[in-house]
């Protein structure tokens, strides 16, 4: 990409589409487009299970091989981004995006698709760490706080509406194909006038081939395994391909760390490591890259079940089970809103932990679910939607900002990217658990109620273990820690162009 070409487009650009939220719009654009990926599919497993005559387990690879590649190399595009310049890397990986969804819309056998789906989440892993990244550039102070509180809601907000969407194009002949070409179209168009109108942000130091490629093939690896693993086991627990990839899958994440900790250092020291020593320094970054997992697993574990719930016990259409959320959808953004009014005001860790606990009370009433009982929807499903997006809201609002404001610059992309990560990780994790959970041969409508009970007891467990991490090992920031990722840049030729917009 020729930078002295884009500069010279940009002269011509109109300034409007170089406004400082006109692009935010469009990242926030852009992270919506990898949940609508991902959720559309919630709705989608039981047609592509009877359409192409598969079994339950394979038909959840459809989900479980985006949120592979999307876990597995986020932290690695982080640190692709941190180097190139994340302005750079949305531009590429929207059209790689672009590409890949194309090809999923196009494609109809089902072992390809699910092969795409895989290459579809390598280029979503681009994505989402440049965007928290190209926002941290763009704003600061109160600005920066509810921005990155605005990205997170839509994390929440994008998987419900995803939900409609999947059902929708079931009502079609493009089926679970239709998202496949939304997501290409605006991709495209996100990636084009990015390049017109998106500001250069400044690289690291630091050179693509010092990148740490044997770390990140270790860890992706292992990621991979955990999570067929887990999946395999919804057939049988007693194959050697369940238990032999998990352990395998366990002890290479072990690796990775070693290597990260003690070898490269040693023996390669010329290796940008992918997770830098310093990234261990932040506060609260490791208990909540823990929490990031349990909060993931246990929120989109109980929305798969919900949604499974809908469709195989009560017979729904998969639109009826997506209109089922609107709840969720209208609690999430009236509470964000709210919340970022008041941001600040509060302690984090105590509002996070809040949260935490009114969340799991929320899991509780889905747990609740038994279709014998009358209007049992209203009962359980619809205040536990409402209660879980209020206290989710709590957690997602405050998380990523106690991280990103103790974070320099230089690393934003990597440590977004890490948090990304785990937290993806724990979408594979819980797809993975809920499919072993539910199994391949269960029939009855009672025994299939009770394995979905059986799951969301999992979610529960997520939250329960995410609250103590809270309650024990996260601290409030404290103001001598925060960092002013904008000290010391020129008011005027500064990296996002503060002049332009």
């Amino acid at each position: 990409m020729t930078l002295d070409f884009r500069e010279k487009c940009q002269h011509q650009t109109p300034k409007m589409l170089q406004n400082k939220w006109v692009i935010y719009v469009m990242v926030s654009v852009s992270t919506m487009l990898d949940l609508l990926s991902v959720s559309s599919l919630l709705v989608s497993t039981k047609f592509i299970h009877q359409h192409y005559g598969i079994s339950p387990t394979v038909a959840s690879w459809t989900l479980s091989a985006y949120a592979v590649t999307f876990s597995g190399f986020i932290a690695f595009q982080g640190r692709v981004g941190d180097i190139i310049g994340h302005d750079q890397q949305f531009i590429l990986n929207s059209f790689f995006f672009g590409i890949a969804s194309l090809i999923c819309g196009i494609v109809d056998n089902i072992y390809v698709y699910i092969v795409f789906r895989a290459i579809q989440g390598i280029g979503a892993a681009g994505l989402i760490p440049s965007n928290y990244a190209i926002t941290a550039n763009l704003f600061q102070g109160k600005q920066l706080n509810a921005t990155l509180a605005g990205l997170t809601c839509i994390i929440s907000t994008s998987t419900a509406l995803g939900l409609l969407i999947g059902g929708a194009f079931l009502k079609t002949s493009l089926n679970q194909h239709g998202i496949a070409y939304v997501t290409f179209g605006i991709s495209l168009i996100l990636g084009i006038i990015a390049f017109f109108n998106f500001p250069k942000i400044t690289p690291s130091k630091d050179k693509l081939k010092n990148l740490d490629y044997m770390g990140s093939v270790i860890l992706i690896s292992g990621l991979l395994l955990i999570i067929v693993g887990f999946t395999e086991g919804g057939e049988s627990w007693k194959s050697p391909k369940s238990y032999a990839t998990l352990i395998v899958g366990f002890m290479l994440v072990g690796c990775f760390f070693i290597f990260e900790g003690y070898v490269a250092g040693k023996y390669f020291a010329q290796t940008h490591l992918l997770i830098p020593p310093s990234v261990w320094k932040i506060p609260n970054f490791c208990p909540l890259v823990i929490i990031s997992i349990l909060n993931f697993s246990g929120y989109f574990g109980i929305m798969f079940i919900n949604t499974s719930y809908s469709l195989n016990i009560d017979e729904v259409s998969p639109l009826m089970a997506g209109v089922r959320y609107l709840p969720f959808i209208v609690v999430m953004i009236a509470s964000t809103y709210g919340l970022s009014v008041v941001y600040g005001k509060f302690s984090e860790k105590w509002i996070s932990t809040l949260g935490f606990l009114i969340g799991t009370g929320g899991l509780i009433l889905f747990s609740r679910m038994d279709y014998k009982i009358h209007d049992y929807y209203w009962k359980f499903s619809f205040t536990g939607q409402v209660v879980l997006s209020f206290g989710s809201c709590l957690y997602f609002v405050h998380y990523l900002n106690m991280i990103i404001t103790a974070t320099p610059l230089e690393v934003q992309g990597i440590v977004s990217g890490i948090a990304q990560t785990f937290a993806q990780f724990g979408v594979a994790l819980s797809f993975a658990v809920i499919t072993s959970i539910i199994g391949d041969d269960v029939t009855d409508k009672q025994s299939l109620s009770d394995k979905y009970q059986y799951g969301s007891y999992f979610c529960v467990a997520c939250y329960a273990l995410g609250t103590i991490f809270l309650i024990f090992f996260v601290h409030d920031v404290k103001k001598e820690d925060r960092i002013d990722i904008h000290a010391g840049k020129d008011d005027e030729k500064s990296s996002v162009e503060e002049s332009k917009v």
